[in-house]
């Protein structure tokens, strides 16, 4: 046995000091050939110190194997030494058969560095040397593919797939063309490609994407199926359960919709997309305790999300609990929010709490964006009406007539006050 050989074992029965230096009497004693299969197990092992070191000692001895430079190139990249990495890149010659394998290295790096431009510049760099070289193919498709320059993507995807590439790299390239064709808005190619690639491997992450584009395509039966068997297959994929619980609600199943929020809460305690849908289905299926609990939790952990704040406000209004919608109101409204319909809802708990200064307050910050929302208009008028301004209740009343000029109960009232 080589010393190069007793050194990967004494690795493996984690002999670290015995590694050494058995390292060292490889150096001196193995041959070449030990040397250069040493260098390739310690850097897949990722002793990359103890393999620069290899490198480093077979480089002086061939200075002309310009491997070796690649191999040091991608350690000092692997270090963190971009400048040292470039200029073993430099010492590649061009016509060497390891330029190509330098272009795809520092491709990968500049793709790290969210330099997509000039990893794909390299890519095209290596793909005029290597037209036919499939890896190539796979690494401009999978940029192009991340960077969202699907249709791109696609051609070097399919140029794979026509070569007899059913997967690459542990990728399903059916997959990647499915996913690349729902983006460009193409559902019937992606679905034939999907399914194509959960009939050669059903994964749960296959499943999920073409359930996905069932869902987007309204075929809620069909995705839900899908759906179901990522669930039985892998309880724990949490991103299923919204969307099952979005195509329950779609059929207005809501109790199988507030059974899969139920079930994705036990994987994903903190969805609060998951806790809003399961408070919508609750409410759906009258349950209002069970609904204000959920959109409670989801705004602990997404305090921020307007929707769930309205829906929420909107719930305590229909039980008259106006008191306890301004305590869910106003710390938005404080740290900055002014979306209109918020502002509107401020202004309605005030003056049912009977505090008219604040409800103007806020009826007044809503109507610089609702002056064109004939309901909020009607409102505000019955409010300035009530409130003993006359001249605010004729301007916003008017406002209100022009979008709804035959309101009857609205002209009563102007001629009321114009004394008519």
């Amino acid at each position: 046995m080589s010393y190069s050989e007793q050194m990967i074992e004494a690795i493996q029965n984690e002999e670290l000091d015995k590694a050494d230096d058995l390292m060292h009497e490889a150096l001196m004693k193995d041959s070449d050939d030990d040397l250069f299969a040493l260098v390739e197990t310690l850097y897949d092992l990722g002793f990359l110190k103890e393999t620069k070191e290899v490198v480093q000692h077979l480089l002086a001895l061939h200075p002309e194997e310009e491997g070796l430079k690649l191999t040091l190139a991608e350690i000092a990249l692997e270090e963190g030494h971009e400048l040292e990495s470039f200029e073993w890149f430099d010492q590649i010659d061009q016509d060497s058969p390891f330029y190509p394998q330098s272009l795809l290295v520092a491709a990968d790096y500049y793709q790290v560095l969210d330099l997509p431009e000039v990893a794909k510049e390299k890519l095209k760099e290596a793909k005029e040397l290597l037209p036919d070289e499939p890896v190539i193919d796979f690494a401009l498709g999978e940029l192009l593919f991340s960077a969202g320059n699907y249709k791109e993507a696609i051609v070097h995807y399919e140029k794979l797939i026509v070569t007899n590439h059913v997967e690459f790299a542990g990728v399903s390239l059916n997959g990647r063309l499915g996913n690349a064709y729902a983006a460009i808005g193409d559902l019937e190619s992606a679905v034939n490609y999907l399914e194509e690639a959960v009939d050669l491997k059903e994964t749960s992450d296959l499943l999920f994407q073409l359930g996905l584009i069932y869902f987007q395509k309204e075929e809620f039966d069909r995705s839900a199926n899908l759906f179901m068997q990522v669930k039985e297959q892998d309880p724990s994929y949490s991103s299923v359960y919204s969307y099952l619980a979005k195509g329950f609600m779609e059929q207005q199943d809501f109790k199988q919709a507030l059974e899969n929020v139920e079930d994705g809460l036990v994987y994903d305690k903190h969805n609060a997309g998951l806790y809003a849908m399961g408070a919508e289905a609750a409410l759906s299926l009258g349950d209002e305790t069970k609904a204000e609990a959920y959109y409670r939790e989801a705004l602990i952990i997404e305090p921020d999300t307007i929707s769930v704040t309205l829906a929420f406000t909107h719930l305590l209004f229909n039980q008259e609990r106006f008191e306890d919608a301004l305590t869910v109101i106003i710390p938005r409204i404080d740290s900055g929010e002014e979306d209109p319909q918020l502002l509107w809802y401020a202004a309605i708990a005030n003056n049912e709490e009977e505090a008219f200064e604040d409800a103007r307050e806020f009826y007044d910050k809503a109507a610089i964006y609702l002056s064109d929302n004939a309901e909020f208009l009607k409102d505000y008028a019955i409010f300035l009406r009530e409130d003993g301004d006359k001249e605010g209740f004729m301007n916003t009343a008017k406002s209100y007539l022009r979008l709804n000029p035959n309101d009857d109960e609205v002209n009563e009232w102007i001629k009321y006050e114009d004394g008519l």
